[in-house]
């Protein structure tokens, strides 16, 4: 059994899909590829399909095809990490290539976890799952036995032990675990730091001093019973300005259901205030994701992205004491221009 990562899109445009029906559909657009048995009989049909693209980028999407056509065995792991939720999503492949109406390549999958944390995967599994490919083998640190693991109990064992295996197959040449994108190895570091370091009530301040570095006016429940508000903020030099917010605030393994939602909605009445925000650290059951647009004009739903994204922005305007316990700094890396379909 091999491990493939599985990226679907730049913005993660096929997720949901893939998700919904078990197809995984990527965003090349060619010719059926389905006789094609050598990297270099993919490579002529991208470049009838992508003549204006590099040769050098047409090799890299060829070989990552031939593994997608020819490499992926019925039974294999599909790991995909979720662009649009940040979570991972584990399967196994079933049957082989099949090449979709629209000319798009696709391959079924029958999923054993959706909704997984990035928290439950230790920190050189992460890594591995950095590479910046649309389809790469994950080979290392017994990553197949683990992620089959991750896929039925949701918790990864960790590797009996350590080892690089090199890639099984014939596109070793792409160098698919070295290319990596430093974004989120660095976000999951950031995670695994505020999960440790701010649980609780330290979260719900965290949060008052990102939107106080916004512009707003806070006022922070103190700890204990907070009838479900732990946060109230407005704008002005007293916060009697608009907009004025009530934030619901979950820390550690929380995740906001449908009546943490309702009470939100409820406290937003009460306290004569314009719109909630509820911020959840291990974010939404699905019936609440699923009101995100019925609610789009009275309530924000802050998952972990969110709030990495807020603290990213005013990170220089946040109290020099938060700063301390949170220290981060900001780094520059040249992009790939091999973007992933």
């Amino acid at each position: 059994m091999q491990t493939w990562l599985v990226r679907l899109g730049k913005f993660g445009e096929q997720e949901q899909h893939a998700l919904d029906t078990g197809e995984l559909v990527t965003g090349w657009t060619l010719g059926d590829i389905s006789s094609a048995k050598t990297r270099e009989e993919i490579y002529s049909a991208l470049e009838e399909a992508e003549p204006q693209e590099k040769p050098g980028t047409l090799k890299n999407w060829s070989a990552q095809l031939n593994q997608f056509v020819n490499a992926i065995s019925d039974g294999d792991l599909a790991i995909l990490p979720l662009k649009t939720t940040g979570e991972v999503a584990i399967g196994r492949f079933k049957g082989g290539y099949v090449h979709n109406v629209d000319g798009h390549p696709t391959r079924a999958v029958e999923w054993l976890q959706t909704d997984l944390p990035r928290t439950s995967i230790k920190q050189d599994l992460l890594y591995s799952m950095g590479a910046t490919q649309t389809i790469c083998e994950i080979s290392r640190n017994e990553a197949a036995m683990r992620f089959a693991y991750l896929g039925d109990k949701g918790t990864d064992p960790g590797p009996n032990a350590v080892s690089v295996a090199s890639p099984s197959n014939s596109d070793a040449d792409v160098e698919v675990e070295s290319m990596t994108d430093l974004d989120p190895i660095a976000r999951d570091q950031i995670v695994k730091h505020i999960s440790a370091n701010f649980a609780g009530h330290a979260f719900t301040r965290l949060i008052a001093a990102i939107l106080d570095a916004e512009g707003y006016r806070t006022r922070v429940s103190p700890p204990g019973s907070d009838k479900g508000v732990d946060i109230v903020a407005g704008k002005g030099a007293l916060g009697f300005d608009e907009p004025r917010l009530v934030v619901q605030v979950k820390s550690g393994d929380i995740v906001v259901d449908q009546p943490t939602l309702q009470s939100l909605i409820g406290s937003v009445h009460d306290t004569n205030a314009d719109y909630g925000l509820i911020v959840s650290w291990s974010g939404f059951k699905g019936s609440v994701r699923s009101r995100t647009n019925d609610l789009y004009f009275r309530v924000r739903l802050w998952g972990r992205d969110e709030i990495l994204n807020a603290l990213f922005s005013v990170y220089d305007r946040l109290p020099e004491s938060i700063k301390a316990e949170l220290p981060l700094q900001r780094i520059w890396t040249l992009v790939d221009d091999a973007e992933a379909n």
